[in-house]
């Protein structure tokens, strides 16, 4: 009964994991055409979500590269590409690079994954970067912007003698 009831509970966590997760990189982003009904918004999130998992729990049990990382975002925008009858259009790769950095840095705080290789990019962190102008995570539309705010944060991190998502984290709960 014991195991049974542990596997519940990581269940329930890994659950709200992706309630956060979506909740995190969907707001503010307007993805959703108007009059979508929830069903469909719903529909979406549950495939988008199969597909995350697949991706996290695949290809993260060990270290990633920045490419392979890079690669994985723009995988998450392209699959969202099929969901036009809900989608404005494909996510971009501002919200798809939330969407996976946020599911790593959960699976790796409860200790279910090893350290991801980057953070969750937002307006948060970017300040700590003091990156002028900030970049509105929403809207950003390539990798290079993507990948100057992560150089710019590696440049600190490795400051203080940190990974990435060690300083991040540090950085985040001082906001």
């Amino acid at each position: 009964m014991k195991a049974n009831l542990n596997n519940i509970k990581q269940n329930f966590l890994i659950e709200e994991i992706w309630l956060l997760t979506f909740g995190g990189a969907f707001q503010h982003s307007g993805i959703y055409k108007a009059n979508t009904k929830e069903k469909e918004r719903s529909y979406f999130r549950n495939m988008l979500k199969g597909y995350l998992e697949q991706i996290v729990l695949k290809k993260y049990k060990q270290p990633v590269s920045d490419e392979d990382h890079i690669e994985n975002i723009i995988r998450i925008s392209n699959y969202t590409a099929s969901f036009k009858e809900v989608l404005k259009a494909p996510i971009n790769i501002g919200i798809s690079q939330k969407l996976l950095n946020l599911a790593l840095k959960y699976y790796w705080c409860l200790g279910l994954l090893p350290e991801p290789p980057h953070f969750p990019v937002d307006r948060i962190i970017q300040q700590k970067i003091y990156k002028q102008p900030l970049v509105n995570w929403t809207q950003l539309n390539t990798i290079d912007m993507y990948m100057q705010i992560i150089n710019d944060a590696r440049v600190l991190a490795k400051q203080n003698n940190l990974s990435l998502a060690q300083w991040e984290l540090e950085n985040f709960l001082r906001r």
